[in-house]
């Protein structure tokens, strides 16, 4: 199989030749003075010529080949013909338009409008002859939702021959994968200083090994502004995530509008510039489900639930949450405010409902996460109302055991409220808990595995997976230890660093495998990497915002992107020079990624490792 390189061709020639000429030699683009070189190239060729998956991220899963040439295109140029269902083709047309700003971002500043070959001052040198690029893309399915039964497979096949135009195939079961494959095409497009360049040849199967593969984002701590959040699916977009993972509420803040209950947004959002309004929350599922991202929201409970409940009692309707603000926060709560759900409550659950039905209406979601996570009984046992229920119905309430029951109730009870809400068996996720583990140990069958996904947050090496995968639950994977990337900063409470430190360097996120940590807990005979259904990196938003979203995600993120899609079996060090070119080309997208080398390591590839 063979894939085919285009350039495209600059708007100016360069006013002085560079000194400076690449080489590839075993692989990597070596820098070498121009003089008496014959064979060089340019910088922006090398990247794509050189190296077995040239600057493809992440790494294709299927058979891949590079070739290495390059054909010189204009953007206005290219011309796309989609082949595809009436519905997919709205979808698919934007996507094209997407594609096309991407290369215009690519294209060096100063350069637009201006003819290969020209001068500023209006002299042109003998034009590149730029060739025509026909982009067909072709998709079978009628799908236009995201669920973790779609493929997003695609074939991309770059062909040319000499006096012809430069053909690009895309075949794709479904919209998601025909958009990951115009990903992939924009990957094979660099400016070099007199041409923007097409690979000229290229045959690329791909489809991810994941179906969930996923940021978890916290806008609860601190309010995230929507054009981070949409500049963040971009990102997302590039390294081919599929899923926005919203931690949209907590004890600190409920910043999403709920247009059947105000008074949540009204009593719970840090000021009314701060708020996600219903129209605003549609339009961002509208904006992923595009760039082939779900938004899946958590509506964290029954802990991490205060501000914005604390209205009932003046409206007759009870606490709707306790222990909220409550001191000192450390025997109430992980972290401070306090505030948990008054389960006992039964106009809690009237809210509730409310909140499920607007959530089912904004997202139309095919999976829900219920949260789950830190409960703290101590909470529920100083409540005197719900230590007098405990009594009252002839149990102990200095026994933990009557909390945790009361907790089960509640969750067998919330998730009827989403099914009879929903009106289908989505299926429901829930954070690694007390009550996860005692269902691993056979406790309960309040969780029964055929309905419910654990997001394990725990350490890799943990039991608790071993146990859950022995049960038979579907995973998702977010180890702190190597995927919690708002670790390693100075602690926001006391002195130090925060809990979890130290910081998870790109090479550790790209490093964790979740098929090996299912691996690792398998007796002989099982297959527990088959329960597992991806992952997310985790970024809590204690000490980050808009200012350092950027910085905190990228390129981190995509090292945990090639993760998720690929399971290479090579580690990071075999990823450095691609990712290094990968983040200098988010960059130029728009995207504030971390450096992750000096410029002088981005030119002179191997240089810089041990």
């Amino acid at each position: 199989m063979r894939l085919l390189l285009l350039c495209c061709a600059l708007a100016a020639a360069r006013a002085e030749p560079s000194v400076w000429t690449w080489r590839c030699e075993s692989g990597s683009c070596v820098r070498r003075s121009a003089a008496g070189v014959t064979d060089g190239m340019q910088f922006g060729t090398c990247k794509l010529t050189c190296g077995e998956l040239s600057a493809v991220w992440p790494r294709p899963t299927g058979p891949a080949a590079f070739g290495s040439e390059t054909v010189p295109f204009l953007i206005d140029s290219v011309q796309f013909q989609l082949v595809a269902p009436d519905p997919v083709k709205p979808m698919l047309q934007t996507a094209t338009e997407i594609f096309l700003d991407s290369l215009r971002a690519l294209q060096p500043s100063g350069l637009g409008g201006r003819r290969s070959g020209c001068r500023p001052d209006g002299a042109c040198e003998p034009a590149v002859a730029e060739q025509a690029v026909k982009v067909t893309v072709a998709v079978e399915s009628a799908d236009t939702a995201l669920t973790l039964e779609t493929g997003e497979d695609s074939q991309l096949v770059v062909s040319y021959t000499a006096g012809s135009e430069v053909s690009v195939v895309i075949n794709a079961t479904t919209f998601f994968g025909a958009r990951h494959g115009l990903e992939t095409l924009s990957q094979l497009i660099e400016y070099d200083d007199d041409n923007a360049c097409l690979q000229a040849s290229a045959d690329r199967t791909d489809a991810p090994v994941y179906p969930i593969r996923a940021l978890t984002i916290d806008t609860a701590r601190s309010f995230i502004p929507l054009s981070a959040l949409r500049r963040t699916i971009d990102a997302m977009a590039m390294n081919k995530l599929n899923t926005l993972h919203w931690h949209v509420t907590d004890t600190h803040s409920f910043p999403i509008e709920v247009s059947s209950e105000p008074r949540l947004v009204q009593y719970g959002a840090y000021s009314p510039q701060q708020v996600y309004t219903a129209r605003e929350v549609a339009e961002l599922v509208r904006y992923g489900r595009q760039r082939g991202v779900r938004l899946l929201p958590e509506l964290d409970a029954p802990a991490h639930v205060g501000y914005g409940w604390q209205w009932g009692e003046d409206a007759g309707l009870g606490r709707l949450a306790v222990c909220v603000g409550e001191e000192p926060w450390q025997s109430y709560c992980v972290e401070p405010p306090c505030g948990q759900m008054n389960i006992i409550n039964d106009n809690m659950y009237t809210v509730l409902e409310k909140i499920y039905k607007d959530f089912n209406t904004l997202f139309q979601p095919d999976i829900f996460h219920m949260g789950g996570d830190e409960i703290n009984i101590n909470c529920w046992k100083t409540s005197p109302e719900i230590a007098d229920y405990v009594s009252d119905h002839g149990g102990d309430p200095t026994d933990d055991s009557e909390y945790m029951e009361l907790w089960a109730q509640y969750q067998l009870r919330a998730a009827d409220i989403w099914r009879n809400v929903s009106g289908r068996d989505t299926p429901l996720l829930l954070w690694t808990s007390d009550l996860t583990s005692q269902e691993a140990s056979g406790a309960s069958s309040v969780l029964p595995p055929s309905q419910y996904i654990i997001q394990v947050w725990t350490t890799g090496s943990d039991q608790q997976i071993g146990d859950l995968l022995q049960q038979g639950y579907p995973l998702v994977i977010s180890n702190y230890d190597a995927w919690y990337f708002d670790c390693g900063f100075s602690a926001w409470v006391g002195a130090g660093h925060n809990w979890c430190a130290p910081y998870k360097s790109w090479q550790t996120v790209y490093d964790n495998s979740p098929r090996a940590i299912a691996r690792s807990f398998e007796p002989s005979g099982a297959d527990y990497a088959s329960l597992v259904r991806g992952g997310s990196a985790v970024l809590w938003s204690e000490q980050s915002d808009a200012q350092t979203l950027d910085s905190r995600l990228w390129p981190r993120g995509a090292a945990l992107a090639e993760r998720l899609w690929a399971e290479p079996d090579t580690d990071s060090a075999a990823a450095l020079t691609r990712l290094v070119h990968h983040r200098e080309r988010m960059v130029q997208r728009g995207i504030g990624a971390e450096l992750m080398q000096p410029e002088y390591c981005h030119m002179n590839d191997g240089i810089c490792v041990l």
